[in-house]
C-alpha cells in the first residue's frame, strides 16, 4: 500500500475495538492506517429509542463515497443488503461466535430456569419472536443503549435478564457476564452477526488488494448467503428473521427461521407454530441460489399454514391439489407402502372363481384399487358382481371405474358394513383385505351365514425406509401445523419413521384424522391431540382441514365434529 489507509468508524467503544483490530491486522501486512471517527445517526438518537435501517452505517458510507475515508469498518449485521454500486465489501475477516447470549441479574440462570414472568430486556424484534416461541410467559420489554448501559440497567434491577450478542461481549472483554449461550436452533442469529464487513470503493484497486488480505472465505460464504436470504425475504436488520450459515469443506448449511405472520380465523382448534424453520445444504459455490430458494420458503411459511400428508406415494393427488387451492402448503411423506398381491397368486385365483351376483366387500380404497387391477388381469367382468364399500372414499374409486351401483353402510366402518350388507343365507362374499387387517368383517359375515372367501389383496408396509429422508427434509423445510392421517397404518408408520427429537415433534403436532377408526389408532399410537373429520371423503376432509386451521369458513357440521381426545383414556373432551 503506497498511502495511508483512512479507516472510517463510529466512536463507540465496540466500534473502536473493531476498527483497531482491523488496523492491527493490516499493520501485520505493512499497511499504514489512521482512524477517522464519524458520528452516525444511530449515535445521535436518544438512548431509549431503537435505530432504523442503516442508522449506524449511512454516514460512514457517505464518507467513503465522497473519498473522505478509504475503508469503512462495519458490523455486518448493520449493513443494508442493498449495497451502492460504487462500493464493495473487500473482506469479511474470520467471524466471532455469531450466537446470542443470555446475561442474567442472578448469575447462573438459564433460559430454562428464568422464573415465570421474568423481565427480559431486548430491543430486537428477532429476539423477541424466538424467545416468545419457547418461553411465552416471559415479559419481553425494550431496552436500548450500548452494552455497558444495558448491563448497568440490568444490575440496578430494570430487568431480570438481557439478550446480547456473544461477539460484542467477547470483543469488549465482557464474556464473563454470559450465563448461557443460546443455541442457534432456539434463537437464530441476525444475518451477519459476529462478522465484520470491510467496505471500500469499487474503483480503489489498491485498497481492495490490501484489505482483501483479511478476507476469510468461509466467513464470506456464510455471510453472503445469510444476507442474500434476508434480501430475498424483503426484510431488513430489524426484521424478525434469523439465519446462520456454516461451512464444512465445500458444503454450506443454512438454518433460517422467521416469525409467522398469519393468524387463523377465530375458534380454529389448531394453533400454528409461532415461528417457521427451514434448513438447506448446497455446495459453497451455489450459496446464493440456495439462499434465494430458502428465502422463498421463508416467505411462504410466514403467511400461511403447512401440513404433512402421510398418504402412500402416488395417492392423495386430489387432496394435495385441494389443499393448495385453499392456500395450505402441503408436503407428502408416505408413511406406508402399498404392495399388491403377486400376479397369479391366491388373490387372482379367488377372483377367477367368482360367480355372477357374488359380493365383493371392500374395506379401503387400497383394496378397491387392488381388486380393480386384478379384475382386469383375470379378464373378469366387474358389472356381473355386486359391490360394497366401507365408505364414500372407497366407493368413489369404484365410481371412477364405471361401477355405480355400490352398497355403502350407514356408518363408515367395517363392522357396520358386515352387519348391514344385504346378503342371503349361503350367499357368496369375497373380502379382499390388507395383510394387517383384522378378521372382523369376514367373521361377522360368516356368523350371518355367508360363504366368505377372505384373501390378502395387498401388503401394507409401515414406515418404509425410503420415506425416512423425506420426513427429515420435510421437518427441515418448515413448520408443520397439522398431520393429515387417513388410516391407522399411516398413524403408526409416521411415528415409526421419526427418531429422537423428531419423534417428539411429530407426536406433539395436532392430527387431523380421516374418520373415527383412524383417530382411535392415532391416539393409541401416542399422538397427543387428535381431531376427527366426519368422514374420509375428499371433500369432507378438505373442508374440515380448512376449518381446523382457520383458513376458511366451514359449515357447522365440521365445527361440531372437532374433538380433542384425552391421551390417557382416548375419550373425547
Amino acid at each position: 500500500m503506497t498511502r495511508t489507509l483512512r479507516i472510517g468508524t463510529r466512536g463507540s467503544e465496540l466500534a473502536l475495538v473493531q476498527a483497531r483490530w482491523v488496523a492491527a491486522r493490516l499493520a501485520e501486512h505493512g499497511v499504514v492506517t489512521e482512524l477517522q471517527i464519524i458520528r452516525t445517526e444511530g449515535d445521535e438518537r436518544p438512548v431509549d429509542t431503537a435505530w432504523g435501517e442503516g442508522a449506524f452505517v449511512a454516514r460512514i458510507v457517505a464518507a467513503l463515497v465522497e473519498d473522505r475515508v478509504d475503508l469503512a469498518v462495519h458490523s455486518a449485521k448493520d449493513v443494508p443488503t442493498t449495497e451502492p454500486d460504487l462500493l464493495v465489501i473487500a473482506a469479511y475477516p474470520p467471524r466471532e461466535d455469531p450466537r446470542d447470549a443470555l446475561v442474567c441479574r442472578v448469575r447462573g440462570t438459564t433460559l430454562a430456569t428464568l422464573p415465570h414472568g421474568a423481565r427480559v430486556g431486548t430491543d430486537s424484534p428477532r429476539r423477541v419472536a424466538f424467545l416468545r416461541a419457547v418461553r411465552p410467559d416471559l415479559e419481553l420489554h425494550p431496552l436500548h443503549g450500548n452494552v455497558d448501559t444495558r448491563l448497568a440497567k440490568l444490575d440496578r434491577g430494570d430487568s431480570d435478564a438481557l439478550v446480547l450478542a456473544v461477539a460484542g461481549l467477547t470483543r469488549l472483554g465482557r464474556a464473563d457476564r454470559i450465563d448461557e449461550v443460546l443455541p442457534s436452533a432456539v434463537v437464530p442469529s441476525a444475518p451477519g452477526q459476529g462478522s465484520l464487513a470491510l467496505q471500500v470503493r469499487a474503483g480503489d484497486g489498491e485498497a481492495i488488494a490490501a484489505v482483501g488480505l483479511l478476507d476469510d472465505p468461509a466467513t464470506r460464504a456464510a455471510v453472503e448467503a445469510e444476507r442474500a436470504l434476508l434480501a430475498g425475504t424483503g426484510g431488513g436488520c430489524r426484521s424478525p428473521i434469523g439465519v446462520i450459515g456454516t461451512v464444512d469443506g465445500d458444503t454450506l448449511t443454512i438454518l433460517a427461521a422467521a416469525a409467522r405472520t398469519w393468524t387463523p380465523e377465530p375458534g380454529a382448534p389448531v394453533i400454528p407454530a409461532q415461528v417457521g424453520w427451514v434448513r438447506g445444504r448446497a455446495p459453497v459455490a451455489e450459496r446464493i441460489d440456495l439462499a434465494e430458494r430458502m428465502a422463498a420458503r421463508v416467505v411462504a411459511l410466514r403467511v400461511g399454514p403447512r401440513v404433512l400428508v402421510a398418504r402412500p406415494a402416488g395417492r392423495g393427488g386430489d387432496l394435495l391439489e385441494g389443499l393448495g387451492a385453499r392456500g395450505i402448503d402441503a408436503v407428502q411423506v408416505p408413511a406406508i407402502d402399498i404392495r399388491p398381491a403377486p400376479e397369479g397368486g391366491s388373490f387372482d385365483a379367488a377372483l377367477s372363481t367368482a360367480e355372477p351376483a357374488d359380493w365383493v366387500v371392500l374395506t379401503s380404497a387400497n383394496a378397491a384399487r387392488a381388486v380393480l387391477d386384478a379384475v382386469e388381469r383375470v379378464a373378469l367382468e366387474p358389472l356381473m358382481l355386486r359391490w360394497a364399500a366401507v365408505g364414500q372414499a372407497t366407493a368413489e374409486v369404484l365410481h371412477e371405474a364405471g361401477i355405480r351401483d355400490v352398497f355403502v353402510p350407514s356408518v363408515a366402518n367395517g363392522a357396520t358394513l358386515a352387519r348391514e350388507l344385504p346378503i342371503q343365507p349361503r350367499g357368496r362374499v369375497l373380502v379382499p383385505r390388507a395383510d394387517i387387517a383384522d378378521g372382523v368383517v369376514a367373521d361377522t359375515l360368516r356368523e350371518r351365514g355367508a360363504h366368505v372367501t377372505d384373501v390378502v389383496a395387498y401388503e401394507t408396509v409401515e414406515a418404509p425406509d425410503a420415506s425416512r429422508p423425506l420426513l427429515a427434509a420435510a421437518l427441515d423445510d418448515g413448520p408443520v401445523d397439522a398431520l393429515i392421517l387417513t388410516s391407522g397404518s399411516t398413524a403408526r408408520g409416521l411415528l415409526a419413521l421419526a427418531d429422537g427429537d423428531a419423534r417428539v415433534r411429530i407426536a406433539a403436532t395436532p392430527v387431523i384424522a380421516a374418520g373415527g377408526s383412524t383417530a382411535a389408532a392415532a391416539l393409541a399410537a401416542g399422538y397427543q391431540t387428535v381431531l376427527t373429520a366426519p368422514s374420509p371423503a375428499a371433500g369432507d376432509i378438505l373442508a374440515f382441514i380448512g376449518s381446523a386451521l382457520g383458513v376458511a369458513a366451514a359449515p357447522s357440521l365440521f365445527v361440531l365434529a372437532l374433538a380433542y381426545h384425552d391421551t390417557a383414556t382416548g375419550a373425547p373432551r
